[in-house]
C-alpha cells in the first residue's frame, strides 16, 4: 500500500502545483493557509478509510481550508474531507455518479 502512496503522491503535488494558475483566489487562499499538505492528506485519508487514492484536490466551501481524497475501496468511490488545519478526517460519503 506505502508503494502506492508514493506513486500517486507526487503526480498530485505536480497537479496542485500546475493548476495554481487556474484556480481561484479561494482555492489559493485555502492553499496557503493549509498546515498539512498534500501528501499528508492523501495519507490520512488512506490511513483512516483504506482504499488506493486517485484524486485529491483543496476545498474552499468551508470556512477552513481542507482537502478532498477520492479512493476506490471494493470497487466503490469514496470521498474523504481532511481538514487541511489538523490533518484530522472530518467527513466521509460514497460519491455516487448519477
Amino acid at each position: 500500500m506505502q508503494n502506492a502512496i508514493k506513486n500517486f503522491i507526487i503526480p498530485a503535488t505536480l497537479i496542485l502545483a500546475s493548476a495554481g494558475a487556474s484556480a481561484d483566489n479561494d482555492d489559493i487562499r485555502a492553499f496557503h493557509e493549509a498546515k498539512i499538505t498534500l501528501q499528508q492528506a492523501i495519507e490520512a485519508a488512506v490511513k483512516h478509510h483504506g482504499g488506493q487514492p486517485f484524486e485529491a484536490s483543496i476545498d474552499d466551501d468551508s470556512f477552513s481550508p481542507a482537502y478532498e481524497v477520492s479512493v476506490v475501496k471494493r470497487s466503490r468511490v469514496f470521498d474523504i474531507r481532511v481538514d487541511a488545519l489538523s490533518g484530522e478526517v472530518t467527513g466521509i460519503r460514497e460519491d455516487y455518479d448519477d
